[in-house]
């Protein structure tokens, strides 16, 4: 055998040989998943980690299509009323309608949920004097109940807004560990990077406290947590339009809501070789601030997390997880596949994985999050994070 062939082959071996101190010492090391809920580890495993975790959505005509429909129909509404240059007119007031400041807007989300003709009369006092505009926001929900119209009405401001953009969420964050609890911290921010801009904005300050318990027997460890996830209502309003790029991220970008989410990991650990952890969460969000689109939101949590070589220098992450909705979200009924690797080097970690959706429930185009239209949604995210464990 040459040495050209050797030397990579002898590489690949090394790094796929695993830490037999880890395998034997450290139950449930890399335990960490990237989407669903973990175990809470064994305080020889971990005492300390802090990391930062990086969320990626292409987020190219999400929400066009609402102001594409807008724009449409109120140009055959000009057109069959025989007045000239309607294409430009109606791209006059769509550019109007974007500029309205958020102070105005406030009491035009108000006048929404009053009458039509409220609604009309504030958008024109507003500066809106594009009628065949006024009318399609207006009428967008024609006879459907007050809050549907303020849906409406946020719905036609965001894609009147719109653009191809890319979401980052960022989550700098830290998770201390004893023998009976474990507490994490994170603060969440995200970057919307759109043509020649980019805006950032705070999300919600989480808090997640988990204990748990962990038995071996014939060498394989068996584990119970149970744990709770908070979603404190900190994060600015901008930050809303996040929630659309991955659903099982949106309450920490959700700035109307405390979020509540207790949850329940079952965990496997057969030696070296596969971690399998099973989890389920029911979340429920409490409207809090500024003008919620419902007082409470409740969704059921689920899903299978699988880690292949976990004290190995690189593990396989799989992951399956999915959302039924159980009051007023209907936008969360979705099933996700996320797949990745992550490498570890004493205690460093650095994982990347890509989640995309495998089924996605029929749901009408105004379907809302926080007031956000998401009837479309990123088809895939690109997840990352990096950490250091002691």
């Amino acid at each position: 055998m040459s040495l050209r062939t050797a030397v990579p082959i002898l590489a690949c071996v090394l790094l796929a040989m695993p830490s037999q101190s880890l395998a034997k010492k450290k139950p449930f090391n890399g335990a960490e998943l990237i989407t669903g809920r973990g175990i809470k580890p064994p305080v020889e495993t971990q005492v300390v980690q802090f990391g930062l975790s990086v969320g990626t959505s292409p987020m190219a005509s999400l929400l066009g299509y609402v102001k594409d429909d807008i724009r449409n129909r109120a140009i055959q509404e000009c057109q069959a009323a025989g007045i000239s240059d309607c294409a430009a007119s109606i791209k006059t007031g769509m550019d109007q309608l974007a500029k309205i400041p958020d102070a105005t807007w406030e009491k035009i989300n108000v006048a929404a949920g009053t009458t039509p003709a409220m609604l009309d009369q504030m958008l024109k006092d507003a500066g809106l004097g594009n009628q065949q505009v006024r009318g399609e926001v207006v009428t967008y929900f024609s006879g459907t109940t007050a809050k549907e119209r303020q849906d409406a009405v946020g719905a036609a401001r965001i894609a009147s807004k719109a653009q191809d953009s890319v979401n980052l969420l960022l989550e700098p964050y830290v998770r201390v560990n004893t023998k009976w609890v474990e507490v994490g911290l994170s603060f969440p921010f995200t970057v919307r990077i759109l043509d020649g801009r980019s805006d950032a904005d705070f999300g919600n300050v989480t808090l997640d406290l988990r204990s748990g318990k962990v038995w071996t027997s014939g060498g394989v460890h068996f584990a119970l947590t149970g744990g709770v996830g908070i979603y404190l209502p900190s994060g600015t309003r901008a930050a809303d339009e996040s929630a659309r790029a991955d659903l099982f991220q949106a309450p920490k970008t959700m700035h109307q809501y405390l979020g509540i989410a207790p949850y329940l990991v079952v965990g496997v650990d057969l030696s070296q070789w596969l971690l399998l952890m099973p989890h389920i969460e029911y979340l429920a969000q409490i409207g809090v601030r500024d003008h919620y689109p419902h007082s409470s939101v409740q969704v059921l949590k689920y899903g299978l997390g699988v880690v292949a070589f976990p004290s190995f220098f690189l593990n396989i992450l799989a992951e399956l997880n999915g959302m039924t909705p159980l009051k007023n979200a209907t936008a969360f009924n979705v099933l996700f596949f996320t797949g990745g690797l992550q490498a570890k080097i004493a205690f460093f970690r650095l994982a990347l994985a890509v989640e995309v959706p495998v089924w996605t429930a029929e749901r009408p185009d105004n379907t809302v999050i926080g007031g956000v239209p998401i009837g479309k949604l990123s088809k895939y995210n690109i997840l990352s994070r990096i950490a250091f464990t002691f």
